[in-house]
């Protein structure tokens, strides 16, 4: 007998903006699973940072939230573009963005992958178990 899968499908995953924090929040029946923060900076949007619960990875809520925030500030710059503003790409400084837009190009127009400009996170737990 198979086992069905308990993994949350990205459908089941809710991705909302808090402007206060600075951050996309994911969440799981209410619960918050990860964050990807961002910055705006002289009318620059970036995006600095992800994190998803250990136990909840690999199940698509980064992809989630990286749509989710491209999409929410794609829309921000057309806007400021409607009202005669300049607006520059994107900053993308995640590790984990940076991946998703190599595996989506039609974002790579949008955005301005600085990898030299990363950090690492990997905690010790996450080098440790081999994740």
């Amino acid at each position: 007998m198979q086992e069905q899968s308990t993994d949350p499908s990205p459908a089941a995953v809710e991705v909302r903006k808090d402007e206060a924090a600075r951050l996309y929040e994911a969440l799981i029946d209410g619960q918050v699973v990860g964050t990807l923060a961002y910055e705006t900076t002289g009318g620059r949007f970036s995006l600095t940072h992800s994190y998803v619960d250990s136990d909840m990875r690999h199940r698509g809520i980064a992809s989630a939230m990286a749509r989710y925030a491209l999409e929410d500030l794609s829309r921000s710059r057309s806007e400021g573009q409607s009202k005669g503003r300049s607006q520059a790409k994107i900053g993308v400084y995640c590790g984990f963005v940076a991946d998703y837009v190599q595996a989506h190009p039609d974002w790579k127009e949008t955005v301005d992958i600085n990898r030299s400009a990363f950090i690492a996170t990997n905690t010790a737990r996450d080098t440790t178990s081999g994740h």
